[in-house]
């Protein structure tokens, strides 16, 4: 059981999030990948069964032998390269929960070829079971942040709180989280985020990653469906008009709702300077909208934004 107390400032800083956090979700679906019984997850069976398909052994592997029943190793969700003094320190922290392999000693060691192993696996993980999903996982959490909000709206907060997920209760002063881990965690000011997780088996508790920010995560109301059809390459007639990079970044916008600049970057292989003002003057130009999400600034398409895309694919 893990206990937040909650003050009536806190609770009414509680926000719940409506756009995804794609490094969470990545961090979830290891879990899911590592799950040794598969039907043990109906909400998520046609979701495992294909990115399982598309794995690598050095993938299943990898990314598998970093899950216990009890941790989740929060660094997977790093945008670039997983950090190696986080790894290392995690995989200390869950030595205790089981056998460390030959492969996560060298982790500990900082052997280069290992890291280099386990961010390969990583990225591939990402690209073949969170980015075939991310306008899916978008809408799954928009839904369901969306059915909490109305909630809390229509009977206030502390009931949301009580109703959004059996495994979590409000005492009126004490949120209780059913969990494996006991654990007590004070807000100390922070801001308590509630954030729906498509990927998620339970209840995740994050409160070390964003010293303004605490997030409990839980399983979305909606389930994950297929993966995304949505053509990814630019059109030639939208890459006549905008040029080649603005185009780029358009199409992953509509491809991606809700992605980060980093995420955006990450996805052109371009600096995060460089996303950032490809994404400013499509703002300006009216094709997209950006919100700032904690630390975070997500961008989405504008109404307009989508019509020129369906106007470009019948150009």
């Amino acid at each position: 059981m893990i206990r937040i107390p909650l003050s009536s400032d806190d609770v009414a800083r509680v926000r719940i999030a409506s756009t995804p956090d794609y490094g969470l979700e990545l961090m979830s679906g290891g879990a899911v990948l590592s799950e040794r019984n598969p039907l043990a997850l109906p909400r998520l069976a046609r979701w495992r069964a294909e990115i399982w398909r598309r794995q690598t052994p050095d993938t299943l592997l990898a990314v598998s032998g970093l899950y216990t029943a009890r941790s989740l190793p929060g660094m997977l969700g790093h945008p670039e390269r997983v950090p190696a003094a986080e790894i290392a320190g995690y995989l200390e922290h869950i030595s205790g929960e089981r056998g460390l392999s030959r492969f996560h000693r060298a982790l500990i060691e900082g052997e280069q070829a290992a890291h280099g192993r386990l961010n390969a696996a990583v990225s591939h993980f990402r690209a073949t079971a969170i980015d075939p999903y991310r306008r899916r996982i978008a809408s799954a959490v928009a839904r369901s942040a969306a059915r909490a909000s109305a909630h809390a709206a229509n009977e206030g907060i502390g009931a949301a709180l009580s109703t959004i997920h059996p495994k979590i209760r409000w005492t009126g002063t004490t949120l209780l989280l059913d969990t494996r881990s006991e654990h007590h965690c004070e807000l100390a000011g922070r801001t308590l985020i509630i954030r729906p997780l498509t990927l998620a088996l339970g209840i995740v508790l994050i409160d070390d990653a964003d010293p303004a920010t605490v997030t409990v995560g839980y399983p979305a109301a909606f389930a994950l469906s297929a993966a995304d059809h949505l053509q990814r390459t630019p059109t030639a007639a939208l890459t006549a008009l905008l040029g080649t990079s603005r185009a780029a970044t358009l199409t992953t916008v509509a491809w991606s709702p809700a992605i980060t600049t980093g995420e955006l970057a990450d996805s052109l292989g371009l600096s995060p300077a460089t996303a950032s003002r490809h994404a400013t003057v499509l703002r300006g130009a009216g094709l997209i909208d950006t919100v700032r999400d904690g630390q975070a600034v997500r961008h989405q398409l504008t109404r307009l934004g989508r019509d020129l895309l369906a106007d470009s694919d019948h150009a």
